[in-house]
């Protein structure tokens, strides 16, 4: 299930119910003290109450009850549960669906305990015509019971499948007066409905700013638990034969014992039925850790390096789920990520969560308030927080807010020279090298007649197309009202190249010359012969491989540093045959014709 929108009212600097959108990467921006890390809190409370426990001083000091609320509003729920007797059946059928066709949840904290219990209801548009309104709440006999009363003829339904005695009820009823309503899931069918769903709700994994260090610290066994979930997970068709298996096994003994029973006390035999109370809880049998060196505890090592371990935890995550799609929803929720890291360690880490989230089956939730990270994320994750006296306000979307979030936060955008003719937006650093050296080589064969440098055409590294630092560099632009064009990574064969083709369609509707690379990146483009490997090498670089990877491997060098030492070596020949296509039978040369075209926006 996706997380579509999560509802918090009465709880800490939330009063009155604020409606918050969560999108596949979500990150909440604002002040200290603005209500960022409630909402994550507030998630967790829902999801597991465990990390953070709802407590009595969670209410809203201006609160007119004594109610916390927290609801969640779910996509990509279940087509069927089964609830009894393994027939399956379906929310749309048990009106269990909001007016939207959407799962909600509300979980209720009545703070008149220290720690409050939860009340767990289902908002659906729901019956609410007599004899009908009810149905999830009775057991079977008193299903009968109500079918027999309303005149429904027992050939009509399955009397041992309580959702076919149900759906038989409903269908005599010509209007059964939908309206929302608030039920309870407290007792029979309407808790067996809530307990299958809970199976499928989400993994929730929040990592805290600031915590207390102990041997277990959260920063590395959290990922670790969750390794252990996703690993069950993907075996559940075993882990079911085992479960079904066992209870085949043992109410076969059951049954035995009460044919033995009847033989004593016929009566009472007959009122035994055997059944099973609980689910085996498989991921509380698995612990996994990581020791460091001389079996030091992680939690001893510096809070930089606790976090670079779970830096890469989110970067294994992405390789992994990149090339499959199974197992729960898992939601990644990182209180300000930037914590005790590196400015490298955070553009790596940013690039990760991108990842993650469009891996189809993770969602990222996080917060931050430094301006560098925040430069770096999509403007359509952005959540701005203010605090209004004792509520609090979230907006998104708008350029006003944008505004806001760039005021607040001080982003700035890349400095531009004050004699540029015009500017080429670009990803990253190493991709000025890439960029000067293929025009300078391609000059120099006479494949084209200027460099970027020679028509003062600035490279202004922005990250991506839809950041909140291409925004504010974007608005810089206007300031100098000068052209612009956009060359970035096609990310070929990843999960982010629909995404990037849909952002530079968007630029070129609005009249910018704006490309993607045909392949994956500019590493991909590089010569083998500049990298000198030994004759037993068996490296290949394909389009969609992640080349500077592969490179830094077989070079032993860092990833982040390919172009700038071998892009640089290449020759103009070299760089012709790279660039190279076919196009139908036509051949092409992919960096001359664009940077041909990105060179004419200025005259």
């Amino acid at each position: 299930m996706i997380l579509e929108t999560v509802k918090i009212k009465n709880f800490r600097g939330y009063k009155t119910e604020t409606i918050v959108p969560i999108s596949n990467l979500t990150a909440f921006i604002g002040k200290n003290d603005a209500g960022k890390s409630t909402i994550l809190e507030a998630l967790e409370i829902f999801f597991n109450n465990s990390l953070v426990n709802c407590e009595k001083g969670d209410l809203n000091i201006s609160a007119d009850n004594n109610k916390i609320e927290i609801t969640c509003v779910f996509t990509d729920f279940p087509t069927e549960l089964i609830i009894d007797a393994a027939i399956p059946t379906t929310l749309q059928k048990e009106y269990l669906l909001n007016a939207q066709n959407k799962l909600e949840i509300k979980k209720v904290f009545a703070a008149t305990a220290a720690k409050p219990k939860e009340k767990v209801y289902i908002i659906c548009n729901h019956p609410s015509v007599d004899n009908v309104k009810d149905l999830l709440t009775l057991k079977k006999a008193e299903l009968k019971q109500r079918a027999k009363a309303l005149g429904i003829s027992a050939g009509n339904y399955n009397g041992n499948v309580n959702s076919s005695i149900r759906n038989a009820i409903r269908e005599s009823f010509e209007n059964l007066e939908l309206k929302e309503t608030e039920l309870l899931v407290d007792k029979e069918d309407t808790k067996k409905v809530y307990d299958t769903l809970k199976t499928y709700l989400p993994l929730y994994a929040l990592f805290q700013s600031d915590r207390q260090s102990k041997d277990d610290d959260k920063e590395v066994s959290d990922p670790m638990k969750i390794a252990v979930q996703q690993a069950l997970s993907e075996l559940n068709t075993e882990l079911q034969h085992i479960k079904d298996q066992v209870r085949i096994k043992a109410i076969d003994t059951a049954n035995r014992t009460l044919d033995k029973l009847k033989e004593m006390s016929p009566d009472l035999a007959n009122e035994l039925i055997p059944e099973f109370k609980t689910e085996p809880k498989f991921d509380s049998q698995f612990k996994l850790t990581i020791k460091s060196e001389e079996d030091i505890p992680i939690n001893k090592r510096g809070s930089g390096v606790r976090r670079l371990i779970l830096l890469n935890f989110f970067r294994a995550e992405a390789e992994r789920l990149r090339a499959q799609h199974q197992g729960n929803q898992i939601i990644f929720a990182f209180e300000e990520p930037e914590t005790s890291q590196h400015p490298d360690h955070q553009e790596m880490l940013i690039q990760a969560f991108t990842e993650l989230s469009n891996t189809g089956n993770s969602q990222i939730i996080l917060t931050t308030h430094t301006p560098a990270l925040a430069g770096l994320l999509p403007l359509d994750s952005l959540r701005f927080i203010q605090k209004t006296g004792n509520d609090r306000t979230i907006e998104l979307g708008t350029e006003a807010v944008f505004e806001k979030i760039a005021d607040t936060l001080g982003v700035l955008a890349d400095p531009i020279s004050k004699n540029a003719n015009g500017i080429l937006l670009i990803e990253g650093k190493s991709d000025v090298t890439f960029i000067n050296h293929t025009a300078t080589q391609l000059k120099k064969g006479g494949y084209i007649n200027q460099t970027f440098k020679d028509k003062r055409i600035a490279l202004v590294p922005i990250g991506g197309c839809g950041n909140l630092k291409h925004w504010t560099t974007l608005r810089l632009i206007e300031q100098f009202a000068i052209p612009y064009g956009v060359m970035l990574d096609s990310d070929l064969g990843t999960n982010e190249e629909q995404q990037n083709r849909d952002k530079i369609q968007k630029l070129k509707d609005n009249g910018i010359k704006a490309y993607l690379t045909r392949k994956r990146e500019p590493e991909n483009y590089v010569h083998l012969d500049v990298l000198n490997l030994p004759a037993d090498s068996t490296l290949n670089l394909t389009d969609t491989c992640d080349a500077k990877v592969l490179i830094a491997a077989e070079k032993t060098s860092r990833k982040q540093n390919v172009l700038e030492n071998y892009w640089t070596l290449m020759s103009t020949e070299q760089i012709r045959e790279v660039e190279k296509y076919d196009d139908n039978g036509t051949e092409r040369y992919e960096f001359t014709e664009m940077f041909t075209d990105l060179l004419s926006i200025v005259q």
